[in-house]
């Protein structure tokens, strides 16, 4: 998916620093005021890492105490000579260029996915320094990479800059950094965070209609975001309606009407359990951070490091391993593929290109950063263990995960308002999706299901029941 988007981007950046010269300079290319300020920055942290490898080489080296007091003037005075000099010779200009433009889109697209790849490649944990020198790479989404280094400069000590973090501990992080800002804003400053987004497809796709983007690349943004309530409209708007495109007006109706049912389904469940405390229907707008709150997945999470943990989480899916460059690009890409009969529930689009598998290093003097770019993925490389084919014992353990989501409160309320008070019905769904092998299957189940039912989709009650069975497969599988 969007391949003639990065092509374009590829071509225009091979023309704007063609040369008959073996070498393009680092000065050169940062002169160059027609390469886009975010690929600038990408090969200027490279050069950086260049010098982080190095150094690491240095301090190596057995036969020289390099980390003496008088080494460290000269030592600062060769690594400032190093990135003055930095050259990029053809083949290498070449692969940065294929790195920078995958990651730029993968990072537009899906920020946090992305950042937890391009920065941990794969690995368990990383040293606090190397991962503020990996996100020296990006721009866009200020305050995610903000947020980080000021979670890191309030750990500021001596020793703080080679901590270790775990790459669960880094997701948590990211994770209430961007919650804590979305749920502070308005609908309208939301939309405005697609404003990079809306920037590259207007550069490179002149077949798109002014001020939209491809309805697929908003779908990928709000999973990304645990948004799912209003990516799933738009999914049915995309296969049902043929909405392939979105503005950014279009978006704000969509979430306000996401919200408003949400609203008017709350307040009807307080008259349906008078001990639930009741939801006044507002004719103000609610503060933004009431109701984006009620649309987007987010938990409470502790701001602690947690020790070093022995394994990575699960790629998601088991990818081959690709043919390793010198930077941060990975090798396939995908193809979208044509909507299924029925209409899935979590994201139904492609990626960009596949994760590949990354070896983990103990030390990083010569780091192969080819194979990291993160994918804006299938739903398979979402969630790799829901495409598996279940056993009985996965079978049971999902069984047990949906007994535990939904509540009995959800349930009366599923059995009331959703399906009739037929308590039948709501033990019939439920045993069709437990039977499902993967939530792709599922959700097309539940969609039928919903169809031939009269039931409405897009209610509370609907969403928040679909939403569970979707955790049942997904929770424990990253």
């Amino acid at each position: 998916m969007f391949e003639a988007e990065l092509e374009r981007v590829r071509k225009q950046l091979k023309q704007q620093l063609a040369t008959t010269q073996p070498y393009v300079s680092i000065a050169e290319l940062l002169a160059n005021v027609q390469v886009h300020p975010t690929i600038r920055t990408f090969f200027r942290a490279e050069v950086d890492w260049w010098v982080h490898e190095e150094r690491a080489i240095r301090s190596s080296n057995p036969r020289f105490a390099t980390t003496d007091a008088a080494f460290a003037d000269v030592l600062r005075t060769l690594d400032g000579l190093y990135v003055r000099h930095a050259r990029f010779d053809h083949e290498e200009l070449s692969a940065t260029i294929d790195a920078a433009a995958k990651t730029w889109l993968n990072y537009l697209c899906r920020p946090r996915v992305t950042l937890r790849w391009f920065v941990f490649r794969g690995e368990p944990t990383k040293p606090l320094h190397e991962i503020l020198l990996r996100l020296q790479y990006l721009t866009d989404y200020p305050y995610l990479l903000e947020g980080f280094r000021q979670w890191a400069t309030l750990r500021s000590s001596d020793t703080s800059g080679f901590e270790i973090l775990s790459v669960i501990e880094f997701e948590r992080i990211i994770e209430k950094i961007d919650n804590d800002a979305i749920l502070d804003m308005s609908q309208s400053q939301f939309v405005a965070l697609l404003d990079p987004l809306f920037a590259f497809f207007a550069q490179f796709d002149p077949d798109l209609p002014p001020e939209s983007v491809p309805t697929e690349a908003v779908i990928i943004f709000l999973d990304d975001k645990g948004a799912v309530p209003i990516s799933q409209v738009l999914e049915r708007m995309l296969y049902r309606e043929d909405m392939r495109t979105l503005t950014r007006s279009k978006l704000v109706d969509v979430i306000d009407g996401v919200l408003a049912s949400l609203d008017v389904d709350d307040q009807s469940a307080s008259a349906v359990f008078p001990e639930e405390e009741p939801v006044a229907v507002q004719t103000q707008p609610m503060p933004a951070i009431e109701r984006l709150e009620s649309v987007v997945v987010a938990a409470e999470i502790p701001m602690q490091v947690e020790p070093p943990v022995e394994d990575a989480p699960s790629v998601d899916v088991e990818l081959p391993a690709a043919t390793a460059l010198v930077h941060d690009g990975a090798a396939a890409t995908i193809e979208i593929a044509p909507p299924d009969e029925t209409i899935k529930t979590e994201h139904p689009v492609d990626v960009i290109e596949t994760e590949p598998a990354v070896d983990a290093v103990k030390t990083e003097p010569a780091v192969d950063t080819s194979a990291e770019t993160p994918a804006v993925v299938q739903e398979a490389e979402a969630r790799a263990v829901a495409e598996a084919e279940p056993d009985d014992r996965s079978k049971q353990d999902r069984r047990q995960r949906l007994e535990t989501l939904i509540d009995e409160r959800l349930r009366e309320r599923v059995v009331k308002r959703m399906l009739g008070r037929n308590a039948e019905r709501y033990h019939e769904i439920v045993r069709i999706v437990e039977d499902c092998a993967t939530w792709k299957e599922a959700a097309g189940v539940l969609d039928r299901y919903y169809a031939q039912h009269g039931i409405e989709p897009n209610s509370a009650t609907a969403i928040e029941f679909s939403q569970a069975v979707y955790r049942s497969f997904t929770l424990g599988t990253s």
